[in-house]
This record gives structure tokens, sequence and C-alpha cells, in this order.
């Protein structure tokens, strides 16, 4: 059995007495920053389209032992990420971070690792680059576009709806390209109109009383139209419901009827679950 160097760092993960398939491994990827990585032959070729860049052909790797070495330029994170994914196991408790993750993804294209069959809601990788979504949404959902991963990214606009897209940077806007940088904005823009036609009604009138006479009537639909129009100039795609009680409710305090404050609070009721319903991703 080969011994690594003194100055070689042993993979917690991938060591040597990893097995798969009741099998111990057989070779040895040996990162940049002399980072040892026990693995199995026949596992590495199964999922690499190119027999990890050739290295894994006959011929290809050095013997040292009685395993195979390969040696490889990327770091020891890098590879920690990319063998986790070929081996379908969750890498989500050492923390990688956002620009290690895209460097792994880079490392998949080039040791023939397929992104799009990983990057799906049953392996460990899509739930290790969504993991980002939360607080770093914009860089998250670029990376997911730069890469084509439709479900990601789809799943990580929701992290977008108050984001304010003026901040985009170009290296933002390139790495997600056109198709998501387009379909980011008709996210907020769509939002945006469907809650400006969900408040363009205003609350129904009931019939004519001898307390409530058509001016009193006119003055809640007055009311609701004046509401509404500061809120829509302030809203963002990302308004709450909460949000949208706080700016209509107070509607109610001019309003003597008590008729027509009810018909305010359903319709209130009916702003709110329309909002709820509308699309919230690309």
């Amino acid at each position: 059995m080969h011994t690594p160097p003194d100055d070689a760092t042993i993979s917690i993960a991938f060591n040597p007495s990893f097995r798969v398939d009741d099998l111990l491994p057989d070779s040895i990827i040996i990162s940049s920053n002399h980072v040892y990585f026990y693995v199995h032959r026949h596992r590495i070729l199964n999922i690499s389209s190119n027999a990890f860049l050739g290295q894994f052909l006959h011929g290809g790797p050095s013997i040292t032992g009685l395993l195979l070495s390969v040696h490889i330029p990327e770091g020891g994170d890098v590879a920690n990420v990319l063998l986790h994914t070929m081996y379908g196991l969750s890498c989500l408790h050492f923390y990688p971070s956002l620009e290690t993750v895209d460097r792994s993804l880079e490392a998949m294209k080039k040791y023939g690792v397929s992104i799009a069959a990983h990057a799906t809601p049953q392996y460990p990788l899509y739930h290790l680059i969504l993991s980002h979504a939360p607080h770093r949404p914009v860089e998250t959902y670029a990376l997911a576009g730069h890469y084509g991963l439709e479900d990601l990214a789809i799943t990580i606009s929701s992290h977008l709806l108050s984001y304010d897209t003026s901040r985009l940077t170009d290296d933002i806007v390139t790495k997600m390209g056109p198709v998501y940088l387009k379909r980011l904005f008709l996210l907020h823009q769509s939002r945006l109109h469907a809650l400006r036609d969900i408040l363009l009604q205003p609350p129904a009138s009931h019939p004519a009383t001898p307390g409530c006479a058509d001016d009193e009537r006119a003055k809640l639909t007055r009311a609701w139209a004046l509401a509404t129009a500061r809120m829509v100039w302030d809203a963002t795609p990302s308004i709450s419901t909460a949000t949208l009680r706080t700016y209509l409710e107070p509607i109610g305090e001019s309003i003597t009827c008590e008729s027509c404050r009810d018909m305010l609070l359903q319709r209130i009721q009916d702003v709110v679950n329309s909002w709820t319903l509308v699309k919230a991703t690309i």
C-alpha cells in the first residue's frame, strides 16, 4: 500500500478504508495541494464519460504500489466536491463556498461528469447549490443560469423577489446570460403588473341605506383608489400579504358605515388571497 508523503493530507471521506460495493479503493486522486482521495476505478469509469480526462484509461495513471495514482491541477476543496458528486454523497457539512462549487462544476465538465444529471432534486449537488440561495441569491441564480440548470434557477428565483435589479453588475449579467436575465426582469414586471390588476377593483358597494347614501359609498371608493395608488408606487415584487394589509386596513378608519367596512374587509381578504396565487418564480 502506498504511503503518502509527510506533507500530504488524507481525505476524511475518501480514505483508504472507504468501501464501495464492498470493495476497498484501488486508486488515488491527488490534488494540487497534496490532498489524497482514495477512490474506486470502476466508480470513476461509470460516472465519467471521458475516463476522467483519459487518466483512468489503461496505461493512463502511473502505478504506485498497489494503487493507481492520478494527479490533478485542482485543489482539494474542488476535488472534494467533485468526488462527492460522483459518488452521490452530500458534502454540505464541509460548507464549500459558492466559488468552490462553481470551480467544481467546471471540473465536472472537464472530467466528463454530467452536471445536469447530478443537479436534480434527488441528488446532493442540487441541495449544495441551493444552500447558497438564501444568502447569495443573485450569484447562485447566475451560476444556475450559466450551467443551464433550469430546475435550480426556478427555485432560486423565488429568493430574488426583493432584489434590486439596478445593482446587477456586468460580471453577474454575463454569468447568468441573456435568457435568465430576461426571465428575472419579466418575473419582477409580471408580479407588479399582477398587483396593479388585483388592486384595480375597489370594494363592492351595498344597496343604499338610510345611514349610507351614495356619497358615503363613493368615499370608500376614493379612499381605496388613493391608498392603492400609493401602494403600487412603492411596491416591490416581494411585497408581503402583511404589508398589503398594513396599507389597506387603515382605509376603514374614516368609514362610518358598518356595511362599507365589511365590504372593505372582504375586499382586502380577496386581495391577499389573489396575491398569494401570483407566480413567484421565473
